[in-house]
């Protein structure tokens, strides 16, 4: 039993087989699920980086946006505000970005600004390299800050984009707390509920590597720009 137990701890980062003394862990299980803890709580309050904004956005000159929240506090507290930006905002998005497009991409903080730093770099060229090769249509990238989900379908509706694709930092966990998400919308727009999404998670080193999930949401997007459908209604395709 105990060697099932200790073959089954390394295919999981899960807690399992951790044991008790008494009604208590193990003084290692204690400390290391607080530190677990701290790790995923300063991914939450975590902000992306002023240098990393340097090197990658004002590098490529991606438009930096933030949502409705004023700063990552009030962004925690109160969700909704992380879905939409002002009104002005994408008027100056509207005159500076293409539209018209097939994809438009948006980064987004999230649940884990450590996410965007840590994965973005592998990602994105992955994605864009295959966008290339299968002549699919790019808007310019827009970061956003403070943001949820739906913030792309604000952003992809106005600038008449058929797919919108959001690289978002996911809440964090226990046994990760940098892992990103990309969460495709075909058709985006006010009407966009979240079973209209498909959803590409787990984008980490420690589950699917970036280069790797990079190409396999092409893949994803090439089938819902031929099918026309995302979502639930993609998968009801088989």
């Amino acid at each position: 039993m105990q060697a099932r137990t200790e073959q089954l701890k390394t295919l999981t980062p899960a807690r399992i087989g951790v044991s008790r003394t008494g009604s208590r862990p193990l003084t290692a299980t204690w400390l290391s699920f607080r530190a677990d803890h701290a790790l995923a709580r300063d991914a939450v309050n975590s902000e992306i980086s002023q240098s990393f904004l340097e090197q990658f956005a004002k590098a490529r000159q991606f438009p930096i946006i933030t949502t409705m929240a004023e700063s990552r506090h009030d962004f925690i507290l109160y969700p909704p505000k992380g879905k939409r930006t002002k009104e002005s905002t994408i008027r100056e998005l509207q005159t500076t970005c293409p539209s018209d497009i097939d994809v438009q991409i948006v980064v987004s903080d999230g649940l884990s600004a450590l996410a965007v730093e840590e994965n973005l770099l592998d990602l994105l060229p992955m994605i864009e390299y295959g966008f290339a090769l299968s002549n699919i249509t790019v808007g310019q990238i827009v970061i956003a800050k403070y943001a949820r989900v739906a913030i792309a379908d604000q952003i992809g509706h106005s600038l008449r984009a058929k797919v919108a694709l959001n690289l978002i930092g996911e809440r964090p966990g226990l046994s990760c707390a940098s892992g990103l998400s990309a969460y495709i919308t075909y058709n985006p727009g006010p009407h966009t509920v979240s079973s209209d999404r498909t959803v590409v998670s787990n984008i980490h080193k420690g589950g699917t590597p970036p280069t790797e999930a990079g190409a396999f949401i092409v893949k994803t997007i090439e089938r819902i720009l031929d099918k026309k459908v995302s979502g639930v209604r993609l998968q009801q395709l088989g």
